[in-house]
């Protein structure tokens, strides 16, 4: 559920909240021990760290596709790992 959050805060490009989101979400499956997803999640961090760095062009759609290709297909990531 908090990952599905940091996606929607990224999507409304609010890239803090979404940075702490995606942070929480990390620690919490590191708890758990579900290294898939929290490898997964540390792309998602990844992608967000990018599009602070990145200047926002005027114009520019402030939506990523990489990050919910991220999200929608993990088995992607994990394969490339």
């Amino acid at each position: 559920m908090v990952e599905i959050q940091a996606m929607i805060l990224y999507s409304q490009n609010r890239l803090e909240e979404a940075k702490s989101e995606a942070l929480r979400t990390t620690d919490i499956l590191d708890r758990l021990g579900a290294v898939g997803d929290v490898e997964r999640c540390k792309e998602h961090l990844r992608v967000i760290e990018k599009k602070l760095n990145t200047p926002v062009i005027s114009g520019q759609s402030g939506f990523n596709y990489e990050f919910l290709k991220i999200f929608l297909f993990p088995a992607c990531i994990e394969s490339s790992l």
